[in-house]
């Protein structure tokens, strides 16, 4: 009896010490892999590739959404009566405009004649 419990003892322990090993650490054992692109939440513009066309303010009444284009290639977003709701930059590259804000999200839209199209919503100069 006493080399049972012994021995299912002595598995417990290996067993739990083994488990131990395959906790979160520092570093992964693997890098995960992804098919999805990766961005930066702060990119670097260069201000002379924007267009200057966008700067501005741009607005979608319907959605209560507000977006003012700089142009050193920064922008900033009012939201349902929040000023100021999220800023970081924009980059457009042939008619798709990407807003990269310092939260880390990105917004892709598309320009369309005279419009920026969300999303969220279609952008209309003010």
């Amino acid at each position: 009896m006493n080399l049972r419990m012994t021995m299912a003892t002595a598995i417990t322990v290996l067993t739990l010490v083994g488990l131990a090993g395959c906790g979160t650490g520092d570093t992964p054992a693997q890098e995960p892999t992804s098919s999805a692109p990766t961005t930066s939440a702060t990119p670097t513009t260069d201000p002379s590739t924007v267009p200057s066309s966008l700067t501005g303010r741009w607005d979608d009444t319907a959605a209560q959404w507000t977006v003012h284009f700089n142009e050193d290639g920064t922008f900033i977003e009012d939201f349902q009566g929040v000023t100021d709701f999220r800023v970081g930059t924009y980059v457009v590259d042939g008619q798709t405009v990407s807003l990269i804000g310092d939260d880390g999200n990105t917004d892709k839209g598309s320009i369309v004649g005279e419009t920026l199209v969300f999303k969220l919503g279609t952008l209309t100069r003010t």
